[in-house]
Order: C-alpha cells, then structure tokens, then sequence
C-alpha cells in the first residue's frame, strides 16, 4: 500500500507541475483541465492510500496530516478555478486571477509533498 502511495503521490507532482507551468507559459487551455484532473486524482488517491497506511501502523503525524488534507483542498480550488476559466471562458478576469493564485497554492500544495518525505524519513 505505501508503494502504491507514494506512486500516486510522485504521479500527483509530475502532472501537477506540468499543468501549473505549461498554463502559466501559454495560457490556460481546457486541455489542461484533463492534466489538473489527474493532477488532483492522483494526489487524493495518495493521500488517501497514505492515510490508510497511517492507521494500519500507527503513524498519524497530525500537522502533516493537516497541511495534506489542507493542501488537497487547495488543488480542488485550483482545478475548479481553472475549470471555470477554460469553461465559462471569461478568460481575462479569471484568468489574470488564476495565474495569481496558481503559484501560491502550487507553493503550498510542494510544501506539503515535502514535508511527507520529511515525515516519512524521520520514521524509518
């Protein structure tokens, strides 16, 4: 299961980066929206398999899991604020907004990624 976890987690970075930058360098498109969709699945899922893992050893780190369960939360916000932008297309508003906020909770969303190796580093 921690395999598993740490997959999806790995998967969660490698489309998330690639949505976050690539919009930011040509503009947001709804084909983004597809790679912030596996973006965002891929870290729910991981975080759910690391929660799951947590309770079967009985490692709960708890600001951990806070910045984690805070942070996924962030990248739901992100992916619906870029779902309306590419949707509704009043891409100027929104978009000057999303690229405002994207950076930050993208900052946020790798401090929590982070702070899990750290984690789960200090266990071992």
């Amino acid at each position: 299961m921690l395999v598993q976890a740490i997959l999806c987690m790995n998967l969660a970075l490698i489309f998330y980066t690639w949505a976050v930058f690539t919009a930011r360098k040509r503009g947001l498109h709804r084909r983004h929206l597809f790679i912030f969709g596996v973006g965002l699945f891929s870290d729910y899922l991981g975080t759910h398999l690391m929660l799951l893992y947590g309770h079967s050893v009985g490692l709960m780190p708890v600001r951990h899991t806070i910045i984690g369960v805070a942070s996924l939360s962030g990248m739901a916000f992100h992916f619906l604020l870029a779902f309306y932008a590419a949707v509704v297309r009043k891409t100027e508003a929104v978009n000057r907004l999303f690229h405002k906020v994207s950076l930050g909770i993208y900052s946020c969303w790798l401090i929590a990624f982070c702070s899990g190796a750290v984690v789960s580093m200090r266990w071992k």
